[in-house]
């Protein structure tokens, strides 16, 4: 049986994705304005609500980079790194449908706030990949600047980072599965992408000698 060529597949990952993302956005703004129309504004829920902004905003713009990315140099081979990048990127989106429990409010307030700055930070490193994205490994175009001037994969970094803030707004134990399970996926998918991109680049192997992989220097700021 033979293949659909690479324009085609490329073009049904990012129907896949848009629909699947925009399903997610949905389901979120739906909830987002049922909160926005109940209840008394405090502090807290002030908060609350600029975090599920900011999630909505990361979410969509990882809509318009799919649908507008670039083609790819270099794509990464077989099913492993295809399944870690699809589990990687989805773990995260299922825990929408984890019901909440009642917490301390001090811990909702950090725990908010922590998930707040990570998805600003998220779409300040998306924005800086802009048509690089993708959710497969793949090689586009080699971006050094902004964020990934300070360490080669930012977006990894901040998506912890909302992570924590989930596991600490939401402590129960299948939250805090999904997160590991996510994290596990999004390190091998780190891996592979660094793969493909020192064979996609050869000047890549000079930026990794001089950038941290997730956790910056203080060279890094200078």
């Amino acid at each position: 049986m033979k293949l659909p060529s690479p324009a085609i597949r490329d073009f049904i990952g990012r129907a896949t994705m848009t629909l699947y993302f925009t399903f997610w956005v949905t389901l979120k703004a739906g909830a987002l304005i049922v909160a926005v129309r109940s209840g008394e504004w405090t502090t807290a829920r002030t908060i609350d609500v600029i975090a599920e902004i900011a999630a909505i905003g990361f979410v969509v713009l990882m809509v318009a980079t799919t649908v507008a990315r670039l083609p790819p140099v270099k794509t990464a081979q077989g099913a492993e790194p295809r399944v870690s990048a699809l589990i990687g990127s989805f773990a995260t989106v299922t825990l929408i449908a984890v019901p909440r429990i009642q917490t301390f409010s001090q811990l909702q307030l950090v725990a908010d706030l922590i998930t707040a700055v990570g998805f600003v930070l998220c779409i300040l490193c998306l924005w800086w990949l802009g048509r690089s994205f993708s959710i497969i490994a793949q090689a586009r175009r080699l971006v050094t600047a902004g964020p990934y001037r300070i360490v080669r994969h930012p977006l990894y970094a901040c998506e912890a980072i909302v992570l924590l803030g989930i596991v600490l707004r939401n402590p129960r134990w299948i939250t805090v599965a999904v997160c590991v399970i996510a994290l596990a996926f999004q390190y091998r998918r780190l891996v592979n992408e660094e793969k493909v991109l020192r064979m996609a680049f050869p000047e890549y192997n000079a930026y990794a000698q001089t950038t941290p992989m997730l956790f910056p220097s203080i060279s890094s700021f200078r």
